[in-house]
């Protein structure tokens, strides 16, 4: 086979490329630098990332995709462009690419991903739901008649998905995850302190000291940013179980919607997760007592995947070496001719 075959986790957080026989090749952020007056990209990925509310005149940095949609098309393009280039190089081949879709996505995102893929130099591209690519990347076999459990927290939308038989039997998608996190803990800032903090600064609290359980040895951390009312720089002191109780609403409705999905799902199923046990994947899968709290609200045995924020990318490379069998149940490659992209 000429080219190369490619494995895309483009997220609302980080873009995640794979290549069967080399594994994840590419893992940036999803942001990008570009001239505002020009438009031309100056950086993307992690730089990009780390500019972001650093930006000098005339430079504006920006998510082409959020919340698990593009919003940005040719912003998109290029980004998603630039690194695919950086793998093929100058291969006058293109590739045919596997990528994650959000598993409740429109017909309008699905034509959207494809065209944004194939415009930035693909060949073909073949959609695969993120909760099946995270269970394969989690080494689970969703092709066998045994039912999984997955659920997917990313940094735009949590994916939850029960398995069988290469299908999804139950599925449902919400859009409350990392950067939802991230919100609630800025907004929590503003609110209890009057200070203003970044997103830099949100992030780096919800991955420090962020806890989806109560905490029996509490922990705390010093959050930098800006008095509201003096307008100087400070500094706060806040502890980890502090945290725990601004995103509090938003894990309750997490596990509420686990619950509700249980309650669609077929009895045999049903028996078959008791057996198996819960899947937790994506990059949020790594706050404190997630998995504990999954366990205690389902009842079940909750496992947190290795390296659980590449299992999704991992699980498209996956897809790539049995889309012999995924074609069975309707998955295939499509063209540019397919999704009439001008």
């Amino acid at each position: 086979m000429f080219g190369y075959d490619l494995g895309i986790d483009l997220g609302t957080s980080s873009i995640v490329i794979s290549v069967p026989g080399k594994g994840v090749v590419v893992n940036e952020p999803s942001y990008v630098a570009y001239d505002t007056e020009t438009e031309k990209i100056l950086y993307a990925g992690r730089r990009a990332y780390y500019l972001e509310g650093r930006e000098p005149s005339g430079v504006s940095v920006i998510q082409p995709i959020v919340g698990g949609a593009i919003t940005n098309y040719s912003i998109a393009c290029r980004m998603v462009q630039f690194f695919i280039n950086k793998i093929i190089k100058k291969s006058i081949f293109k590739p045919r690419v596997v990528a994650a879709v959000s598993a409740l996505a429109t017909d309008v995102e699905r034509r959207t991903l494809i065209s944004v893929i194939i415009t930035a130099g693909a060949r073909s591209v073949c959609l695969v739901e993120e909760p099946l690519c995270a269970a394969f990347g989690a080494g689970i076999d969703p092709l066998q008649p045994t039912g999984a459990f997955v659920i997917d927290i990313g940094g735009g939308t949590t994916d939850m998905a029960v398995i069988s038989q290469g299908s999804m039997s139950q599925i449902d998608t919400l859009r409350i995850a990392g950067d939802t996190f991230d919100e609630e803990i800025t907004r929590h800032m503003r609110e209890k302190y009057g200070v203003l903090i970044g997103k830099r600064m949100a992030e780096e609290i919800k991955n420090r000291i962020a806890g989806a359980v109560e905490r029996e040895e509490d922990v705390s951390m010093q959050a930098k940013g800006r008095d509201m009312f003096s307008g100087m720089p400070c500094v706060v002191e806040i502890s980890g179980n502090e945290i725990y109780e601004c995103l509090k609403p938003s894990f309750d409705e997490l596990t509420s919607a686990a619950s509700v999905l249980f309650e669609r799902t077929t009895p045999q199923l049903v028996a078959d997760i008791k057996d198996s046990g819960v899947i937790l994947t994506g990059g949020c899968s790594e706050i404190y007592g997630i998995d504990k709290l999954f366990s205690q609200a389902l009842d079940l045995d909750v496992t947190i995947a290795p390296r659980a924020e590449l299992c999704v990318s991992k699980g498209t490379m996956v897809a790539l070496n049995k889309m012999h069998i995924l074609d069975q149940y309707g998955y295939r490659f499509q063209t540019k001719q397919d999704v009439r992209i001008r």
